[in-house]
Order: C-alpha cells, then sequence, then structure tokens
C-alpha cells in the first residue's frame, strides 16, 4: 500500500504540470458547453430577464440562510460527538470560514483548512478528518434516497437506475451505524469522545435531509424569478437538487465537483424550463451561492480570528518569561539584602 502510495506521488511529481493543463482544459471545454446554449439564445433570454420577477430574490435569499443554518447545524453537531469540549458555537464559526476553500481546487484545502484549525484548538487531526467523512457519507445517503424518491415522482425513468441509488443508501447506513463508527475509531487508534447513539445518526441524517429538500425549494424559487413554473414541478426540483449533489459527491476531490453537478442540475431542469433558461438557472445558483460562502466567510474570518484562544496563548507565553525574570530578579533583591 505504501509503495502504492509513493508511486502516486512520484506520478504526480513528474506530471503535476500535465494535469493541471488536462485540468484547465477540462474546465475551458465545460464553460463552453454551458455558455453556447446561452449565447445561442441570448435574444430569448434578454426577454427573461426583462420580464424577471426580482421580487422573487428575496425569498431565495431567506431560503438559502435557512439551508446554510441546517448546514451548521448538521457539520457541529456531528464534530460535536467527536470532540465534545468545544462549544457549537465554535463549530459553526469553523464551518463558516471553511467552506470557502471548498472553491479552491482540491477538497483537501476544505477539509485540511477545518483540520488546520480545530488543531489549533488540541483537536487531533484524525478526528477532524473523520468527522468529515460521517459528514460526506450522510450527504451522499441523503441526496441519494431524495433522488429515488423524488424523480420517479416528477418524471417516468426506468425503475433499474434506482438500484445503484439503493445500494449507496444500504452501504451508507450501515457505516453509519454506531457499532461500525466505534470500530472504525477505534482501528484509527482515536476513540470517540462519547458513544454515537442511534438517534444521533438518524438526527444527522433528518438534519441533511432537510437541507437537500431546502436547497431543492431555493432553486424552484429561483426559477419562478424568470417563469411562473407550477407548484407541482416542485417534485422534479426537488428531485434534481438531490441527484446533482450525488453527481458532486462523485467528483467530491476536484473543485467546485468540476461542474458534475451544475451539469446534473441543467438536464434535469432542461425536462420542464427550455435548455438555455435551465443553463442561466444552473450558472445562477452556482454564482450567488459562491458570493455568499465568500462574504459570510470573511465575517466569520474575522469573529473567528477575534475569539480563537490560541492568540491568547500566544500572548501568555511571551509574558511568562517576563514574569520569570522579575520573579529571579526580586529573589536576588531579597538575598543581597539578607546578606547585609
Amino acid at each position: 500500500m505504501s509503495s502504492l502510495s509513493e508511486k502516486i506521488k512520484t506520478f504526480y511529481a513528474r506530471h503535476s504540470r500535465v494535469l493541471k493543463l488536462l485540468l484547465y482544459i477540462a474546465w475551458a471545454v465545460l464553460f463552453a458547453f454551458l455558455a453556447y446554449p446561452v449565447w445561442k439564445s441570448r435574444q430569448q433570454l434578454l426577454l427573461y430577464l426583462v420580464n424577471a420577477n426580482h421580487s422573487q430574490f428575496l425569498i431565495v435569499i431567506v431560503i438559502y440562510l435557512f439551508a446554510l443554518l441546517l448546514a451548521v447545524l448538521n457539520w457541529s453537531v456531528i464534530m460535536h460527538a467527536f470532540d465534545n469540549k468545544i462549544s457549537l458555537w465554535m463549530h459553526a464559526k469553523i464551518y463558516l470560514v471553511s467552506m470557502v476553500s471548498r472553491r479552491i481546487p482540491g477538497t483537501i484545502w476544505y477539509v485540511g483548512g477545518r483540520m488546520l484549525l480545530y488543531k489549533q484548538l488540541g483537536v487531533p487531526s484524525i478526528n477532524t478528518a473523520s468527522a468529515s467523512g460521517i459528514e460526506f457519507i450522510i450527504s451522499f445517503i441523503a441526496d441519494a434516497l431524495l433522488a429515488a424518491i423524488f424523480i420517479p415522482l416528477g418524471i417516468n425513468l426506468s425503475k433499474t437506475w434506482l438500484i445503484p441509488l439503493g445500494i449507496v443508501v444500504i452501504l451508507g447506513l450501515y457505516i453509519l451505524h454506531p457499532m461500525m463508527l466505534s470500530k472504525i475509531m477505534v482501528r484509527l487508534k482515536h476513540p470517540l469522545a462519547q458513544p454515537v447513539r442511534t438517534g444521533q445518526v438518524i438526527g444527522w441524517l433528518f438534519l441533511r435531509l432537510a437541507l437537500v429538500l431546502t436547497g431543492g425549494l431555493m432553486i424552484f424559487f429561483t426559477i419562478r424569478i424568470f417563469t411562473p413554473i407550477g407548484i407541482e414541478s416542485l417534485l422534479l426540483v426537488l428531485g434534481a437538487r438531490a441527484l446533482s449533489g450525488a453527481a458532486g459527491m462523485l467528483t467530491y476531490l476536484l473543485p467546485s465537483s468540476m461542474g458534475a453537478s451544475d451539469l446534473t442540475l441543467l438536464a434535469m431542469l432542461s425536462t420542464i424550463i427550455p435548455t438555455p433558461l435551465a443553463t442561466v438557472i444552473a450558472l445562477l445558483v452556482r454564482i450567488y451561492t459562491t458570493l455568499f460562502e465568500l462574504i459570510i466567510g470573511f465575517i466569520f474570518f474575522i469573529l473567528l480570528n477575534k475569539s480563537f484562544p490560541f492568540s491568547k496563548l500566544k500572548s501568555a507565553e511571551e509574558e511568562v518569561p517576563e514574569e520569570k525574570l522579575n520573579d529571579e530578579n526580586s529573589e536576588k533583591e531579597l538575598q543581597e539584602y539578607r546578606s547585609r
């Protein structure tokens, strides 16, 4: 296993420039693929923009903030199971700061950023990585489960495609069983701070299910900014959000899922709205979510920088030598006084 990892590292070191070039080319092709139908139907899209109901965007913002609250709460309660000495508020601040790094190429920055911040609080990196892994599994299960439920209700598809989604759900639930989680952490030589209960796992899963449904509702009202689709289309939009999330999980290690979630969302929405408009919706959702993440992440970075205890520890360490020096000087003075 170690020899394989060494070979991979050596291969990447030798061909890193080529791999990066291929990645940029793939991004350019993807962008061209998304931009072409938009440019081709620009006149039609201008009519959508002119007649857009911008008041619906206020609803989108409210729904997004609620979805973000669910995401923060979901991470906080998961991480709290691995380290219950840190407050939920601190977990929330770290999550909101680290989510900005999701847009940096390579998910290692996203998870690694969390690990770095928690390490300053004395949390072992394996705990943070394990919590991130559980978050990933729960997200995948929730996306696959909701996609399997809502997409058949929205459009007629063959039931055979539900098989891989069902397998994902079953395997994920098996891994998330409290006994299995405990065994995994024991093998990693970092037992859980407290035993995980079945109720906790169910709570994590329900929070993620609520998050996915809220995200689907946000996309639904984003569409309604440009065209008044009826409530009968909501089930398909919910399924589209879930399936696009599952597709994004399959490309988790690539920057912003390498467009897999956007393309999946575009393909699903194209069944109920024109393809150029579906392209605009997919891009618009990506743009405003990224913008919100950057703004909120910057605000909470300022808050986190003020409240992080390691800054106090550093100042305390700087003061210790002065205190010791004062104590030593006072002892010398006392000895000189006694000798007199």
